[in-house]
């Protein structure tokens, strides 16, 4: 799966450095601007897929190969508007924004691999059954300084929890849970994230990053929460900016 990268706020009298961030799954790539007042960081990260039902035994073994799905990534950009500091709780190996993707009865269509997330169940059928948990620790929470923001590419398929068959993958120990790809209904879905203002505990970064994003370690207690849901028309959309506070 591809990371794309986009320069954003570029123009006269600004600049644009490109780093990137090592993760355990794959690797996070950061566009940093900066105007000379405010800094904005965009890591983008693919590390996310939503997930929508579970299902039994399928009738055949062909119901394990993914769909074949044309929607494209959307972009979902997260911004600190305010005046102070924002946190938010982090998930996955690649420390993810905790957010929700709700369709309209409810259900969530953000899906974050944890560390011992099920296999793809192609991989299965092909035999790649050696399966293990990775080790990785994710962060207590993504901390966000005036004028920063965090965007996230918002996979263009669901995900369906499946339990794959002997019959279907005969190796050893290939038997079990399993993920396929679905396509995605389209519609309009509605994105919610909820960020806190006060923070007590291990609030600053283990290592800072001087564009105005960092992952938070430690214990920490958050508090005088913001909650922002804005509308998303999928797959329409493919880019939405989330301001928060202001």
């Amino acid at each position: 799966m591809s990371v794309a990268l986009a320069c954003t706020a570029c123009g006269p009298g600004k600049t644009t450095t490109t780093e990137s961030e090592p993760t355990t799954t794959l690797e996070t790539t950061s566009t940093a601007t900066s105007d000379g007042t405010t800094t904005t960081t965009t890591p983008t990260s693919t590390e996310t897929s939503p997930t929508s039902t579970t299902t039994g035994t399928p009738a055949s073994c062909e119901a394990f190969l993914p769909d074949e799905t044309t929607a494209e990534q959307t972009t979902i950009t997260l911004t600190n508007a305010s005046a102070g500091p924002l946190w938010l709780g982090a998930v996955g190996c690649s420390g993810l924004p905790d957010l929700d993707i709700l369709d309209g009865d409810g259900q969530n269509h953000f899906f974050v691999f944890e560390p011992c997330s099920p296999a793809p169940c192609e991989l299965l059928m092909a035999g790649e059954c050696i399966l293990g948990c990775d080790d990785c620790v994710v962060p207590a929470g993504l901390r966000l300084d005036p004028g920063a923001s965090f965007s996230i590419l918002w996979a263009g398929a669901d995900v369906e929890f499946m339990e794959m068959t002997a019959e279907c993958a005969p190796g050893p120990g290939c038997a079990g849970e399993c993920v396929a790809a679905r396509e995605r209904p389209a519609g309009t879905y509605e994105i919610t994230v909820s960020a806190a203002q006060q923070c007590v505990g291990t609030c600053d970064c283990a290592s800072p990053s001087p564009n105005g994003h960092c992952t938070v370690d430690g214990g920490i207690i958050l508090s005088e929460e913001l909650t922002v849901s804005v509308p998303l028309m999928f797959p329409e959309m493919l880019e939405i900016e989330i301001p928060i506070g202001g």
